[in-house]
């Protein structure tokens, strides 16, 4: 894809990059164009002088071929010595800066490519890269196959990142400035196409309807790596993220993750293939144990690396390593659409001293969907001691009796929201509030907190606004922000203006959110306006507040969000923010500033912190406004409360 200055972009510098998957390499090069074919590649690449050229492998020679002044020419040879398919092969040819670094303990050479003048931002947004390489060589059993691996930052890639053997391509959208930095990173999108050099480049799909074994490990690595690196709260927060994201999807359609009718294989890279996937592995890790499964992961890997894969191979791998069959637990979960839709309660017999959990899957059952099997642990706190207790859920209904010595001041289903369910648990507001109080794990506490969002009780509004302000971690302050603005009331109000100074940009970004939901409050609106007067350390915080101001329709909205149009920001987020708060805000005259304001902006984009922009291939998560139809969506909720308010 060549790129080069234009009318809208005089300075850009020329250049060109490839995109392979899923089959179009077959555009650019004569080749076998299915990821069943795999072979070794050498790509001989003469280009201008002075400019840099990236392909896969080692680069054996670069030679400077002279010229006439304003001609001369270097030769580039690249080799690949470990077989690929076709959508992996990578040409991108253009003035770039070399940063280089080496993991610690694999000894791979790390390399980083990015535009002049980029390089402090490109040193911070992959500065963990070497020690990614390490812990997944660690982990997976098997060290990265290459002598180095590299990442380049290109304009318009028409999507986040693609793993390229050995030589990653990433939008320079990815590229963070200091002020980005302070609450979001890249490590998601960075540790996601660093695992397809073992998922998807080492041991690719069969075909493409397979591609969950690609992408669904990517996506669990993320989680792998957020473990790691910033622990179980952290990657758990990131889990909770996926599942809302497949959710929301299967809310509007459900299909196998291993899917054989599509139109075009890129159609298959949704929710079902990353997020699915992803927290089915999740599950498998829980139900072996972490010793068996990350024995079977690198048996797998060890067994089927250079080759071609499909899910039974994982079946298989697993079953040789751990003697576990896992055969129906994949065909319910991967071979057929759907995840259990649950509905329960919790019942206490004060005389028998028994509670009771009923639990009921509600999702169709039919005889080829038959109620999904799985168990899960039930954790209770008795007299101040945890202990838990094990189900195991096969029919449509169930009633779980626990004789215990006294009545459970924490019940909670599924401690760690292993399985990938829906649920709507009824149980005692006081059995919430402890929860979210007292919970050992963060997700446990964030799934309180949503709770008592629906239960806008005085006591309820207390508890979170306790968590606001005493929680420590940020997570839950801000999923208690969040359930404190779906109450709508005073007392909520007051508890989320108090923590608009909270420490954590994420937590003060979910406060504005929160704020956004009191619909002609002034007292909302004037603490919104007043964090956008004073600015924030984040881009996002004020970002999120210029939403949230336009979404309380009142007077102040108009009064400051023109202003932020001209405000210039880490992709554009306050702009974007601020346009979408002035068609959010119903006021027609509004209209003149975003008419004037759009045909002046080329390259606006929104990008939240888990990056819907810049996170996936798929026709959901590309990084164009013109496509992304979650950014396409601001403009279309303007043209919509325009007509709506005429």
């Amino acid at each position: 894809m060549p790129r080069g200055p234009d009318a809208s972009h005089p300075d850009r510098a020329p250049q060109c990059w490839t995109q392979g998957q899923d089959d179009d390499a077959r555009y650019f090069w004569p080749c076998l164009d299915q990821p069943i074919e795999k072979f070794t590649t050498e790509v001989i690449c003469t280009a201008p002088a002075g400019a840099f050229v990236l392909s896969n492998g080692d680069l054996r020679e670069r030679t400077d071929l002279g010229g006439p002044e304003g001609r001369a020419a270097t030769r580039w040879h690249y080799a690949l010595a470990l077989p690929q398919p076709a959508y992996l092969l990578t040409l991108v040819v253009g003035p770039f800066v070399e940063l280089r670094d080496r993991a610690e303990k694999t000894g791979v050479d790390v390399y980083a490519f990015t535009a002049p003048g980029r390089e402090a931002d490109a040193r911070r947004s992959f500065a963990r890269t070497g020690a990614m390489i390490d812990h997944f060589s660690e982990k997976i059993g098997l060290p990265y196959p290459h002598a180095r691996y590299s990442q380049i930052t290109v304009p318009e890639f028409i999507f986040g990142g693609m793993e390229n053997t050995s030589a990653t391509t990433l939008t320079d959208l990815t590229l963070l400035d200091e002020r980005a930095a302070l609450d979001h990173d890249v490590d998601g999108l960075v540790s996601h196409e660093l695992a397809h050099q073992w998922w998807g480049d080492l041991l690719t799909c069969r075909e493409w309807s397979e591609a969950w074994l690609n992408e669904g490990f990517a996506t669990y690595f993320e989680y792998v790596w957020r473990e790691h690196a910033k622990g179980r709260d952290e990657a758990d927060l990131e889990l909770l993220v996926d599942a809302d994201g497949y959710l929301n999807e299967a809310g509007r359609y459900q299909r196998p993750v291993v899917c054989r009718q599509y139109d075009e294989p890129i159609h298959l890279f949704d929710a079902h293939l990353y997020e699915k996937g992803g927290r089915v592995l999740h599950m498998l890790r829980h139900e072996l144990g972490d010793a068996a499964f990350w024995r079977a992961i690198a048996l797998y890997a060890r067994k089927h690396a250079h080759g071609s894969v499909e899910t039974r191979d994982l079946a298989r791998a697993i079953e040789e390593a751990t003697g576990r069959n896992v055969d129906e637990l994949l065909d319910r979960w991967i071979a057929r659409a759907g995840h259990p839709e649950l509905e329960g309660r919790w019942d206490w017999d004060e005389d028998r001293g028994i509670g009771t959990l009923r639990l009921a899957q509600k999702q169709p059952i039919t005889p080829e969907t038959a109620p999904f099997k799985f168990a899960a642990a039930v954790r209770f706190e008795v007299d101040g001691q945890e202990h838990d207790e094990r189900v195991q859920l096969a029919e449509a209904t169930h009633a779980f009796e626990f004789r215990l010595s006294a009545r459970p001041t924490q019940v909670i289903f599924d401690p760690g929201d292993v399985v990938l369910k829906s649920i709507r648990l009824e149980k005692n507001a006081a059995l919430w509030r402890r929860q979210l109080a007292a919970a050992r794990l963060a997700i446990d506490r964030v799934a309180a907190a949503r709770a008592l969002g629906q239960l806008p009780d005085p006591a309820s509004i207390a508890a979170l606004a306790a968590a606001l302000g005493g929680d420590d971690f940020w997570g839950v302050r801000g999923a208690a922000a969040r359930a404190l603005g779906q109450t709508r009331r005073d007392d909520a109000r007051e508890a989320l203006v108090a923590a608009l100074d909270d420490k954590h940009p994420r937590v003060r970004r979910a406060v504005a959110a929160a704020l956004g939901e009191f619909l002609g409050d002034e007292a909302a609106a004037r603490a919104l306006a007043g964090r956008i007067r004073r600015g924030d350390p984040s881009y996002f915080v004020e970002g999120e507040a210029a939403l949230a101001l336009g979404r309380t329709r009142t007077a102040e909205a108009l009064a400051l969000l023109p202003a932020l149009l001209d405000r210039p920001s880490y992709q554009d987020v306050i702009r974007s923010r601020a346009v979408e708060g002035l068609g959010r805000s119903g006021d027609e005259r509004a209209f003149r500033f975003v008419s004037e304001f759009l045909p002046r902006q080329e390259d606006v984009h929104i990008l939240e912190v888990e990056g819907h922009c810049v996170r996936r291939k798929s026709s959901a998560r590309p990084t164009s406004i013109a496509s992304c139809r979650i950014c396409r969506s601001v403009t279309k909720r303007i043209e919509t409360t325009f007509q709506k308010n005429k």
